[in-house]
This record gives structure tokens, sequence and C-alpha cells, in this order.
């Protein structure tokens, strides 16, 4: 080869880089859809080798696969039935939109969803398209999207003809919401209907077999109903896994077929959240139903909007309202009684706001709850109203009593928590609430004792064996997470507080009266009667040597 020939293949083989290059940037860098508040779509992240190790279960699915990262898993294929079932189902739900007006509709979005995977989509064109509507039918169907659209008489919805099918055998129940149990029933009686009134054409005793096969199905439910509440749990579970996720402008996009025109989607969002809320129905939440989220990325972040704290607790955390009066005295009492914990020569003239600064730098970490409480401070549970109702992570400090929400703590517990911290710890967009929650609780239960003292409070309802296996969970969910206590949290005008009141020797001299001497009324009563006791023995005193006083004047004003 010559050398101009070598010279235009090199330019063609730069050429052809460049080409591949920018088919790349084009398809990496395509500019996303975008939220009302101009915000980009969340990215969807695959969670770390070396962190899903610890957990592996609370990352993967156990038998249902949402999204490219698990599709194809051998183990989740017995569901791909199901999705098929919800979307023949949607296509009877409206007959002038067929499965081509569906596809096309989810392939002008076919970038813009590859782009929310960070690992790269390997999946063909055809498959991908494939999976995201079949997915997005899932999850319409399954979650209660499609309530309310009833399907042309002549034909038979499969979800409802199959009615004892799927919520017995497979626990789908047309809905994962194990809260909504009117809801379920008035969905199989209404099935049970339809599947009779598309018998009577043919003839009376196909009827009367149709009841004959439902009703012993229903007396012989013994066993499917174990497998029904297996599905029902692990499906719940699967659809709030970060690596299972689709975005939700997916199921918007489907659900606008389904009602044929343009709409907006406060009905849709409103329905998905309700079963969000039976899913949930075991922690508190601060969101009336008629706040309900209206926009979410997908169904994880839904279910994180339901933890942040209420918007009582996010404004008193802009407005921190501190005891002006209570931190000139802590002041005072440090100078000159020596009642706060000793510090360097170099620190005495250092004020309140460098102390706090210093607890920062040196503490780093929240104490144990025993620590907290042979300090003084008090452990309550946080009472729920209807009223006045708070999130899981509206806690309250004030004058040493700290006021924290019940969480109940199964073995399940972590799944989610881990999935929350995996959201933050990835998007930071979504701030580090729950981060700063979890990292709080591992640090405040760190030991049994800490846990047995917090149970007693009705602030932790665990069903683990023991205290310890709640400490070590806690412990688990904090591990390899990054979490910085210099920047801004919503527990860190707290975390100063408790640290000042910790730091106080009053608080912890009065609190070892309490404990050792006031914990029940016997020692109580035994030390008001030492008390008075001293008292009358130093008036006593007190008499006895102004009287030997007065005597010895007598006497040296007496003549001799």
């Amino acid at each position: 080869m010559s050398a101009g020939e070598s010279s235009r293949a090199h330019v063609v083989d730069i050429d052809e880089l460049a080409c591949s290059m920018r088919r790349k940037l084009n398809y990496y860098c395509s500019p996303g859809e975008t939220h009302a508040t101009g915000a980009s779509l969340c990215t969807i992240y695959k969670v770390p080798e070396h962190i899903r190790e610890a957990e592996r279960h609370a990352y993967e699915p156990i038998v249902l696969s949402i999204g490219p990262y698990h599709y194809g898993t051998p183990e989740l294929q017995a569901m791909e039935k199901k999705k098929w079932s919800c979307l023949d189902y949607v296509l009877k739900l409206n007959p002038e939109k067929d499965l081509l007006d569906y596809l096309n509709a989810i392939a002008i979005l076919e970038n813009q969803v590859r782009n929310c995977y960070t690992d790269e989509v390997k999946m063909e064109k055809k498959l991908f398209l494939q999976m995201l509507l079949l997915d997005g039918c899932f999850i319409l169907v399954s979650l209660y999207g499609t309530e309310g659209f009833v399907p042309p008489s002549q034909e038979v919805p499969v979800m409802s003809a199959n009615c004892q099918d799927i919520t017995e055998e497979d626990g789908i129940d047309k809905g994962i919401n194990m809260g909504h149990t009117k809801n379920r029933q008035s969905m199989k009686e209404n099935s049970m209907l339809e599947v009779e009134s598309s018998k009577a054409s043919s003839s009376k005793e196909s009827t009367r077999d149709c009841k004959l096969k439902c009703k012993e199905r229903v007396q012989s439910k013994d066993n499917s109903v174990k497998i029904g509440r297996w599905y029902t749990s692990f499906v719940a579970h699967d659809l709030l896994l970060l690596e299972n996720q689709i975005p939700f402008y997916i199921v918007k996009r489907i659900y606008n077929f389904v009602a044929g025109r343009e709409v907006t989607f406060p009905s849709l969002t409103d329905k998905i959240a309700k079963v969000i809320e039976g899913m949930l129905c075991y922690y508190p939440k601060a969101i009336r139903e008629s706040d309900r989220p209206k926009d979410f990325h997908h169904l994880l972040h839904l279910c994180h909007m339901y933890f942040r704290p209420s918007q009582k607790q996010e404004e008193d955390r802009r407005f921190p309202q501190r005891n002006h009066y209570f931190h000139h005295f802590l002041q005072f009492g440090r100078k000159y009684l020596k009642l706060g914990h000793q510090l360097g020569d170099n620190k005495q003239n250092i004020p309140l706001k460098a102390h706090l600064e210093c607890f920062q730098v040196d503490q780093q970490r929240w104490h144990r709850a025993v620590q907290y409480f042979d300090a003084g401070v008090e452990f309550k549970k946080k009472e729920f109203t209807v009223h006045n109702p708070h999130s899981l992570l509206d806690i309250k400090f004030s004058k040493g009593i700290m006021e924290i929400p019940c969480l109940s703590v199964d073995e399940h517990t972590s799944c989610l928590f881990r999935n929350f911290i995996a959201l933050e710890q990835t998007c930071p967009q979504f701030g580090n609430d729950i981060t700063a929650y979890i990292v709080f609780m591992s640090q405040l239960l760190s030991m049994p004792d800490d846990v047995t003292l917090i149970a007693r409070q009705g602030i932790i309802v665990h069903h683990m064996r023991t205290d310890k296996e709640v400490a070590i969970l806690f412990t688990k969910l904090s591990k390899d997470v990054i979490f910085d206590f210099s920047g801004n949290y919503f527990l860190k005008s707290i975390h100063e507080e408790m640290e000042a009141y910790y730091q106080s020797r009053l608080n912890r001299w009065m609190a070892w009266l309490m404990h050792n001497h006031f914990s029940n009324p016997w020692l109580g009563l035994a030390a008001l009667a030492a008390a008075i006791m001293l008292l009358c023995t130093i008036v006593q005193t007190l008499v006895t040597v102004l009287l030997y006083m007065k005597q010895q004047e007598d006497n040296s004003s007496t003549p001799h």
C-alpha cells in the first residue's frame, strides 16, 4: 500500500470513528423529558456489587422483572404470562386503539427511557419496546390504574374472567394493595357477574356450571390463599426495588390511550398512590388524601415521598426556633457555675455557636439511647392523630423530651430502607432525609440495651427474636453509607440541641437523682424523708448555735 492510500485509509478510519462517537454521544446525551419544574428526569442506577453482596435479596426481584436490568432472568419468567394478560385486558378497554398505536406511542419515548438507565441497555429496539409496553400494562392494571374503565359488554376481560385464577393462585388480585379489601371484594363480585352475563347468551346450564366452578374454587382455597399471599407479598416487594423500575410517564402514556383522549393525570396518580398507601399501611404518613403526590418519576420515588418529613417539619428546619434565653443561661452556667463540660483553656471564651460547631467536629455521630437517657433525655412515642398526622421522619426534641414516631420492624424492613438509601445515595436531587434517619437510628440503637429502652417506650415494635437482631439490622443498614454530618440534613438542629443537652453536667446530675432516688414512689419517699431529716438536723443545729451564742452574750453582759 502506497503512502497516499495509507493516508486515505487513515482518514476513513478517523471519519468512521467520529461518526460512531457522534451516534453514541447523541444516544447518551440526547435531551430527555423534563418536568414542569424544569428538573430533568431521575436516573435509575444499578446498586454497586460490593454493596449488593451485603444483602443481595434486598436489591434483586423475587418473582417479577420490571425494566431492563433483570429482564430475561430465568427465575422471573413465571410472571411474564400475567403481563400478557394485562396487555390483553388493556387492549380491550379501548377498541379504537390497536396494538400498533400503543407501540408507536412508546417508540417516541424510547431514547428518553434508555437514558434513564445508567447501564447501557443492550436490548434491541423491538424487544425493548415490547418490554416497556408489557411492564407498563402490568403496573397500570395490577395497581388499579384501569379502575373505572368499562370494557365492551360482548367481550370478557382477561383479568376479570380469570379472577379466581389470578387473585388466589398468583396473588395479583388486579392490584397489590393489601389494605383495600373492600375494593377487591367488589371487583371479584363484578367479575363473576361479567362471567355470568357473557355465558348467559349460550345457555342457562353453562351459567350454572360457571357458578359451580367458582364455588368449588372458593371452597378449596386453603392452598391457593397461601400461594396468593406469597405472590402478593413478593410482587409488592419487587415493585419497590430501585433496579426494578420504569419511568412512570410510560404508564401515563398507556393510560392516555386507554382513556382515548388527552387527559390530566390526577385520577391515575390518585389510584396508584392509594395502592402505595395500602402497601405502607404500617408506617405513619403525613400526606393526606387531598395532597397525594401528582408528579413522581417511578414507584419507588412515589413511596419515598410518603416518608419525607412533613411540610411543618421542613419549615421548622428552614427557620429553626432556638430558645435564646436557654442558650444564654447555658453559656452563663458554663462560664461561672462550671456546669457544662470541661473544655481546654483555649476554648473557654468561645461563644455557644462555636461550641456547637466544635460538637459537630468532635462528635460526628449521635450517642446511644442509653447514654442520652443517663443524661436526662426522655424518649416518647409520637402519637399519631388523624387531625394532625405525621410521617415516620417527624422527630421532635424539646425540653429534654425526644418524640419519635413508631416504627414496626421485621425481617423485611431492611429491604425497603436499603432501596431508599440507594435512591438517595445515587440521586442527590432526592435529598438525604431517609439516609439521615437511618444513620440516626443506627447510632441510637447501637446495642441491645438501647433497643430494649426504645422498645419499652413503644417507639420500636419489632418481630425479631431478640433485641440484638434489631441492633444488628440497623448497624448493617448504615454500612457503606456516605453521610456528611457537617452538611445540611433535617435532623441537624436536633443533633445540636441534643448534644448541648447531653454535655450539660446539671442535666446529668438531675438525671442521676431521678434515676437513683426518684425512680419509684418508695425511693422518692425515702429520699424525701432523708431530706426532711437533714433539714431538721440543720435547723436544730442552727437553733442550738443561736441559743449558745445568745447565752454567751447574756453572760458577758451580766455584771460580776
